[in-house]
């Protein structure tokens, strides 16, 4: 069995993730605002569901020490840091200030906080770490300043982590590309008319051709390539 944390539960491929994993047999930690109804009936014994608002500026998760520790002393550990925001789209110079620095919190603070949080309860357990990138991290998508600017902030961090334990075998780290999807995120992304984006044409055009893969075909391919 596999002790697993894992954000952004409710939706999208956060939701794939939490049911591709229960179903191999994880213990899961999930953390989200809200919960599905599959969700809140899966086995208490196996899964702790965590309500909790990572756009603001605490984490505080007092749950997590006691259920990494509850399994066997060797049982290994997983860190998904799925959640995210695309928001606020638009031209800089005209974005919210709370919605930027809520999209801060989420994308790049909170996986930072909870990596360190993760890491000191873990111990001496063998423990991955997978962050959930974009291919925003690597190009400027013009109106995603914000989302750009995390991700790739979130790209090196996650690549300093991974150079303090490249000569330890316990912990490995990951960043992860799942591409575009069919999530409610690419609905946003569609609908923001009243945004400055420029490559919203794409997007639509993705969606109307059937480009766009689902969350649960991308989670399976993840959890294959990363956690098998």
């Amino acid at each position: 069995m596999t002790a697993t944390v894992l954000t952004g539960v409710s939706r999208g491929l956060g939701r794939a993730l939490f049911d591709e994993l229960y179903g191999r047999g994880d213990r899961l930690f999930a953390i989200g605002r809200r919960f599905t109804a599959e969700q809140q009936a899966a086995d208490p014994a196996r899964v702790r569901l965590c309500p909790a608002d990572l756009s603001g500026p605490d984490l505080d998760l007092p749950d997590l020490p006691g259920f990494l520790s509850a399994g066997p002393a060797d049982e290994p550990v997983v860190l998904i840091h799925n959640a995210g925001s695309v928001e606020p789209i638009g031209a800089i110079g005209t974005l919210d200030t709370a919605r930027t620095a809520a999209s801060v919190h989420v994308n790049l603070l909170a996986p930072m906080l909870l990596t360190g949080a993760v890491l000191a309860a873990a111990g001496n357990r063998p423990t991955t770490v997978l962050f959930v990138s974009s291919g925003a991290a690597h190009r400027v998508i013009d109106g995603w300043a914000t989302y750009c600017a995390t991700k790739a902030g979130g790209e090196m961090y996650f690549a300093a982590l991974a150079q303090q334990y490249a000569d330890d075998d316990r912990v490995r780290v990951a960043s992860v590309n799942p591409g575009v999807m069919d999530t409610e995120m690419q609905a946003l992304i569609r609908a923001s008319d009243d945004a400055w984006f420029p490559d919203r044409a794409r997007y639509r055009g993705l969606a109307e051709r059937g480009e766009l893969p689902s969350p649960e075909s991308v989670a399976r391919r993840i959890v294959a390539d990363q956690l098998s």
